[in-house]
């Protein structure tokens, strides 16, 4: 557990279209797997080598669409990557799923919303001092700085939940 001076914020998974397409709902499991349903392509992170990824796929097995998902799955090596694709995709109804920072800062997606409560996973971030630390002064100051009241709403703006 993170300390509060070194807790950098919580980060939402959420659910992502194209910029231009219709903004779908994704406020309840229903809506969410009606979404997946209709899309004929699903952009996420390596769902081996990725929380976002592992999560998006574990979410579709739950909902029990997974093995018919899994066709229309389009990996990225991580979310950034997914959401690029996405940006670009020729799919007539594609979807991604990845964490709100990486949706945010693609240009070419829209962002639609965090998943419905029981899909629901915030990644937290934490800075810290390694006890062995060459400069421990200077890395303490960077810590305060990345996790500091003075870079919360510049945090705020990045998709972090302070």
């Amino acid at each position: 557990m993170c300390s509060p001076l070194a807790r950098a914020g919580g980060v939402l998974h959420c659910a992502s279209v194209r910029q231009g397409d219709a903004v779908p709902d994704v406020s309840t499991a229903a809506a969410l797997r009606r979404l997946f349903l209709a899309a004929d392509a699903i952009y996420l992170p390596d769902v081996e080598r990725s929380t976002a990824g592992a999560h998006c796929a574990a979410m579709l097995r739950s909902m029990g669409i997974g093995a018919e998902t899994a066709p229309n799955l389009r990996q990225g090596s991580n979310g950034a990557a997914a959401m690029r694709e996405l940006a670009h995709s020729r799919a007539v109804h594609p979807v991604g799923c990845t964490q709100v920072t990486e949706i945010a800062f693609t240009p070419g997606v829209t962002l639609v919303g965090p998943l419905p409560g029981e899909f629901e996973l915030a990644t937290l971030y934490c800075v810290a001092v390694a006890a062995r630390a060459r400069q421990p002064e200077s890395a303490a100051r960077f810590a305060a700085l990345l996790a500091g009241a003075g870079t919360s709403e510049l945090r705020r703006r990045c998709g972090f939940d302070p």
